[in-house]
């Protein structure tokens, strides 16, 4: 199931990738390729850590992953891979994360991953049509508010120094 959910995900992720690096060179105090050069690299680095996060990691360690819920069992990988995101921005890069673009990413990354670990209830001998219908009632909401809010406070803060 990793390859098949990989490749659906690389397929938006196509699209996705020039738009977040484009959209990483607006605003800042460089010109528009230097900003695209690092923040644009930085969300293309977010989402395709979030992809693998959430495509890769989570269904490997399902067993192992507390909850019962999917969308939290990619909780876990999301933020870690969020949190290990921005410790190499700010070691390796040298660059500087405001608070709003810091909880952005801790917004969207997450939201991403657990949006996709819950394509993987139907590989599971341990869900049910019911089961996965109230996960979705709760989670998807709360992960559309989590992806706007987090790509809203990023473009915000692409604009606020």
């Amino acid at each position: 199931m990793i390859p098949v959910e990989l490749v659906q995900a690389l397929k938006c992720a196509a699209i996705v990738l020039p738009i977040a690096f484009l959209l990483g060179g607006l605003g800042g105090p460089g010109t528009f390729w230097a900003n695209a050069s690092t923040h644009g690299l930085f969300a293309v680095a977010a989402v395709i850590g979030a992809i693998i996060a959430g495509a890769i990691v989570v269904p490997i360690l399902l067993p192992w992953l507390p909850g019962r819920a999917f969308a939290m069992k990619g909780l876990i990988p999301g933020f870690v891979i969020t949190i290990a995101l921005l410790g190499w921005r700010m070691v390796d890069w040298g660059l500087p994360l405001g608070i709003s673009e810091t909880i952005a990413w801790l917004l969207f990354v997450p939201a991403l991953t657990t949006y996709l670990a819950m394509n993987f209830t139907g590989a599971s001998t341990y869900t049910s049509l019911s089961g996965v219908k109230k996960e979705m009632r709760w989670s998807v909401p709360l992960q559309i508010v989590g992806a706007v809010a987090g790509l809203g406070l990023w473009l915000a803060s692409r604009f606020i120094s």
